[in-house]
């Protein structure tokens, strides 16, 4: 199973609780997780992309395949993968340093109208980067990105003020948020978190954005339809397990279960809902 992300964020954790259960469900098969890095996601998933499609070789698949395509030069467009399963979706989340002066959404875009306003993300092109040009495109507002490596480097910057906010997916962050060390200003749901009851969503503060990072796990194209069964009927069974389930929550990750068919059709209309946003980064 390839990660195309450093270990210790998010995904590689999603990905590490799959494969741990897949291992607890299925005695004898045992997965081997790999991280391979870079670009965004792009170095994994053309990993993936290039190799043998006999079904050894899997993806921790993420929106950065939705985006990498459409918004940098890559060997790969979204029909190279057959999606799996989805197992995950983790809302956007804006956030400042704790001893920020901006103690609201509604300060933080006021100031990025009159300077600009450093915002950190996890990579280029990923998902939590789109996120923030889209509060561009709604509020006017200035935001130079920071371009982090991996999400706890990105962690380590905003915890040490090194930024002046920046976005993450809720899960990676959460622990941050409910210790103090982060405050957390709007969450890009439609209603607010349980998780978080006291972070006002993105449309309370005048911009109607739901938007998060979805994970979940694909093969290549071209493996044949028989191990294309075997794999999702493999991935349906244990991603709606208890067990796998029960493992989510304790780590705080939030659960959101799509079939391989459901998560196909999602992430083909992720892929044309991307053009405005790529336009509005080519002006």
């Amino acid at each position: 199973m390839v990660v195309p992300y450093d270990a210790g964020g998010g995904v590689d954790l999603t990905t590490r609780l799959m494969t741990d259960a897949i291992g607890k469900s299925f005695n004898g098969h045992s997965v081997i997780v790999q991280n391979v890095s870079g670009g965004g996601g792009a170095v994994g998933q053309t990993t993936v992309k290039n190799s043998a499609p006999d079904g050894y070789t899997l993806l921790a698949y993420t929106s950065s395949v939705v985006n990498n395509p459409q918004l940098k030069e890559v060997d790969f467009v979204l029909e190279d993968f057959k999606p799996l399963a989805c197992v995950c979706f983790d809302p956007e989340v804006i956030l400042v340093p704790a001893d920020s002066p901006y103690n609201t959404f509604e300060e933080l875009i006021a100031a990025a109208k009159e300077k600009t306003i450093n915002v950190s993300t996890s990579g280029a092109m990923t998902a939590h980067h789109l996120d923030g040009v889209k509060i561009q495109m709604a509020t006017g507002a200035d935001f130079a990105y920071i371009h982090c490596d991996s999400a706890p480097t990105q962690k380590q910057e905003l915890i040490g003020g090194h930024t002046d906010a920046a976005i993450f997916p809720l899960g990676e962050i959460i622990d941050a948020i409910n210790d103090g060390t982060v405050k957390a200003l709007a969450i890009a749901l439609s209603e607010r978190s349980e998780k978080v009851p006291d972070v006002p969503t993105y449309t309370e503060c005048g911009v109607p954005l739901v938007d998060g990072a979805f994970r979940g796990f694909a093969c290549p194209a071209g493996v044949p339809n028989a191990e294309f069964e075997t794999l999702k009927n493999v991935f349906e069974e244990v991603a709606q397990s208890q067990a796998f389930i029960d493992s989510m929550e304790q780590a705080g990750i939030p659960y959101l279960y799509m079939g391989a068919e459901e998560f196909q059709q999602y992430a083909r209309d992720a892929s044309a809902a991307l053009a405005d946003v790529v336009a509005f980064m080519n002006q």
